[in-house]
């Protein structure tokens, strides 16, 4: 093995050592926050009941795509 092997080797070591040093700070540092402090209720997700339904109650068939070329 040459000392040009050798160099090439510990770029190699080095670049892993410092992906898992970088893996473990993130993992350290941010951590676990808990359950988030925001509670939405039950939402409904029957389509046409849905507040965040693209076609409203009572109007028939599918919604028109958008951004689509016929």
């Amino acid at each position: 093995m040459g000392k040009g092997s050798l160099k090439g080797w510990l770029i190699v070591a080095a670049m892993a050592i410092l992906f898992i040093c970088w893996g473990l700070f993130v993992f350290l540092v941010v951590g676990d926050k808990g359950p988030p402090p925001w509670d939405f209720g039950v939402v409904r997700d029957v389509p046409g009941e849905s507040p965040h339904s693209t076609v409203g109650p009572g109007k028939a068939g599918p919604p028109v795509p958008q951004h689509v070329d016929r």
